[in-house]
């Protein structure tokens, strides 16, 4: 008796709601907490783009206002060289997510594409 009660009692609950006509099961968010995920991740990510173009184009002025100074032009460098750098690497970031985005969840259409075109033959049809 105590066997049954064992397994019963957390079976009970589950169906408690349903005996109290309380809220009914409507399922998990899941959708909306992964489209939450992913626009933070794509805020996240064109925020960083834009510090990095921030970064080149700081770059870019400090170059043009060294005047000449050796030191000046040579900082100017490493804030563009790392400007560039680090806008490749933001670039591929944003593309790996998209393709993994893609992968995981899909679009519906084969690689992500608008539409699958029929390809126009080339030589004569029969």
């Amino acid at each position: 008796m105590t066997t049954l009660l064992k397994y019963l009692s957390p079976l009970s609950l589950l169906t408690a709601p349903f005996l109290a006509s309380a809220q009914t099961f409507s399922g998990t968010h899941i959708e909306e907490n992964l489209q939450a995920v992913t626009d933070i991740v794509n805020f996240l990510i064109t925020l960083l783009i834009l510090l990095a173009t921030f970064l080149f184009l700081w770059g870019i002025v400090k170059y043009i206002t060294a005047g000449g100074d050796e030191e000046k032009i040579k900082e100017a460098r490493g804030y563009i060289i790392w400007g560039i750098i680090f806008l490749a690497v933001m670039v591929a970031i944003w593309g790996f997510v998209n393709i993994l985005l893609d992968f995981v969840f899909g679009s519906g259409n084969p690689s992500g594409s608008a539409d699958n075109p029929t390809p126009i033959p080339l030589g004569p049809q029969q």
